[in-house]
């Protein structure tokens, strides 16, 4: 019988007023658990994160980082830090730099993001992806990731960070995004430039594209919220012309394309040596590749750490499920920033209220179930509970009485 895995999770609530019990202390525990001796002295470590982009400020602070690479020093092992070029080229105006982080951080796949190797796929047209060098070079990896929105997936979680961010420029940009554009859903000999300009008008979120240089119309689903459970303003204004159609096909092609991609990724790691920290902190609607801020749109949760990827994603949107939306911000978001479903229907999960119905966080980790990386059902075990550590005898606590070094 297969064992269910374990998904150990810290709250942001601590049970009293110490840094033993604080957010900091049950990273430390779950690490623990974790048990990074898999890990073998003088193994390259890659510690894939999402580091950021120009003013973006609600990735994880680098004192969680830091906490992460030096529990992988007392193994004996080399941790690095890594993401695509441009991310660790501006990584140092956010904080990380490989003093407050404790390692180097390199870039992903090289300096120009062209040190790749071809891993083959044969999916949805695409061959082959330019997997990450560095990956392919690590001897281990830690996925140690900030929870949050995606325009596409609805969840930008576990497997976002490595599906996407564990290749090169061209592979991210060129193969995986336009999977989305693979099923048709209109007839293209059938439009006419002004039909297209129909549409475009008709879309209220500036989802659909005509290109009058190239005759093309598209659609970016990143942006389309599928007018949300109403009737589609696209559809209606096709009126069956050319069969425009909104289909849960078109998004799940996302899906499954990350599932894909991640299992290329993981594919070159011994399980044992594959490790997995989500923080559900600063959870905003969209992915920190915006570079800019952004509302926090679920209060703060805490972290969880996992052995499987498929658990940890499925357990952060649980609990995110559990906790629901800051309606107080939420409800000040203008429809220009975008737009929230007002009344939605029972069922829908906190980021399709955000993104749309169609953009079910869950269906990456079905097809990541249904190809045998992991498993949906989990034994979610919490540390330093507040029923655990509300109780418990501190001792005497001292304000600093003077300056340390230490």
């Amino acid at each position: 019988m297969t064992q269910v895995p374990k998904v150990y999770f810290g709250s942001v609530i601590p049970g009293f007023q110490r840094d033993s019990v604080s957010l900091t202390a049950k990273l430390d525990k779950i690490i623990e658990l974790l048990d990074f001796s898999k890990i073998d002295k003088r193994d390259k470590v890659a510690i894939k994160m999402h580091l950021g982009l120009n003013v973006g400020y609600q990735t994880l602070h680098p004192l969680f980082v830091r906490r992460v690479v030096e529990a992988v020093k007392k193994t004996g092992a080399y941790p690095f830090i890594t993401d695509n070029p441009t991310a660790v080229y501006q990584a140092a105006a956010r904080g990380y730099t490989a003093e407050t982080c404790g390692c180097p951080i390199i870039p992903i796949a090289g300096i120009k993001d062209r040190y790749t190797v071809k891993a083959k796929v044969d999916f949805m047209g695409v061959e082959d992806l330019d997997l990450s060098g560095v990956l392919n070079d690590s001897d281990a990896m830690i996925v140690l990731t900030h929870v949050k929105g995606h325009g596409n997936s609805g969840l930008g979680g576990a497997f976002k960070n490595i599906a996407v961010g564990g290749f090169g420029a061209p592979t991210r940009w060129h193969k995986i995004h336009p999977v989305v554009h693979y099923r048709k859903f209109f007839d293209e000999a059938k439009v006419t430039p002004d039909h297209a300009k129909k549409l475009v008008a008709a879309c209220p979120r500036d989802a659909i594209e005509w290109n009058e240089k190239k005759k093309t119309l598209s659609l970016e689903p990143y942006v389309c919220d599928q007018c949300h459970e109403g009737e589609k303003a696209c559809v209606k204004a096709d009126a069956g012309k050319i069969g425009w159609q909104i289909r849960q096909e078109t998004f799940d092609s996302f899906q499954e394309m990350m599932a894909v991609s991640a299992k290329a990724v993981l594919d070159t790691f011994n399980k044992d040596k594959l490790f997995y920290l989500n923080f559900m902190l600063n959870i905003t609607p969209f992915c920190d590749c915006t570079g800019f801020g952004m509302p926090n749109i679920v209060p703060d949760i805490g972290v969880l750490g996992s052995k499987d990827i498929v658990a940890i994603d499925q357990a952060s949107l649980d609990l995110i499920a559990r906790e629901g939306l800051e309606m107080s911000t939420v409800s000040k978001i203008p429809e220009r920033y975008t737009r929230i479903n007002k009344k939605p229907s029972k069922g829908l999960h906190p980021f399709q209220v955000i993104h749309g119905p169609m953009k079910n966080p869950y269906r990456v980790l079905d097809f990541a179930a249904q190809r045998g990386m992991g498993s949906r059902e989990y034994e979610l075990i919490e540390v330093l509970s507040v029923a655990e550590t509300q109780n418990m005898d501190m001792g005497s606590f001292a304000m600093e009485s003077g300056p340390t070094f230490f």
